[in-house]
């Protein structure tokens, strides 16, 4: 990422593209060579979808790593996020094929699970193509309002919190990103008081995606902004 940079594809020079893709390969060769030596083990093939994502590989290709993966670990976080990822319409899918994949997976989550995050993660991942790309024009908050005023937005926002957050759960690696995620539907849609235990567990460990997506500037002024507005609401 560091190579190519964080903005769209577009504005990536061709040098950049090409060490971005040189570094990729010399990235496949070690992941390869960790699944020869690690077979039962989930890593390199969740490695390995991540490359995939970089290159937008095609479908077929990525079910057959995902089979692998989900053999090994069914219930993989970080596998499902990047899974979510390559359905996003930014990268090689489209919003149903998103919204689709991560409601499935949270229809089948058992309770306490990060999975059950999945959706909201993609409303978050909805709302950045919107404001950015399909109506640059309009404003953050007529982004926020058509999220507020989705019926099936709101019960995931629902879902992930009485199923998740509210669950007794060992808090995994990416709790905190889970949990930023989750803050930042709430406070989006208005849910103030809702958020206001989300940012108590989450503290002062904010992270920069999903905030910075926002569009209110730098990404730990939309968090301080939020956490504030959720605390007089509680």
């Amino acid at each position: 990422m560091g190579v190519r940079g964080g903005d769209w594809a577009a504005t990536v020079r061709p040098e950049q593209w090409a060490e971005f893709h040189r570094l990729l390969d010399l990235a496949r060769q070690v992941n390869d060579r960790a699944m020869r030596l690690a077979p039962e083990d989930p890593t390199p093939w969740v490695n390995r979808l991540d490359l995939m994502i970089d290159e937008s590989a095609p479908l077929e290709d990525v079910e057959e790593t995902w089979r692998e993966l989900t053999k090994r670990d069914p219930w993989h976080q970080q596998g499902h996020v990047l899974r979510l990822t390559y359905h996003c319409r930014k990268w090689s899918g489209s919003h149903e094929a998103m919204f689709g994949f991560a409601r499935s997976v949270a229809a089948t989550a058992p309770a306490g699970s990060p999975l059950l995050v999945l959706p909201v993660r993609a409303a978050a991942e909805w709302a950045l193509w919107e404001q950015e790309r399909a109506s640059p024009a309009g404003t953050a908050d007529e982004i926020s309002r058509r999220w507020r005023e989705d019926p099936v937005m709101q019960s995931d926002l629902d879902n992930a919190l009485s199923r998740w957050f509210h669950q007794p759960a060992t808090r995994h690696a990416d709790w905190l990103d889970d949990a930023n995620f989750l803050a930042y539907g709430l406070v989006r849609t208005g849910r103030d008081a809702e958020a206001a235990p989300v940012f108590a567990s989450i503290g002062r460990y904010t992270t920069s995606v999903p905030w910075s997506w926002w569009g209110l500037g730098r990404g730990d002024t939309a968090f301080l902004r939020s956490r504030r507005r959720a605390r007089r609401a509680a």
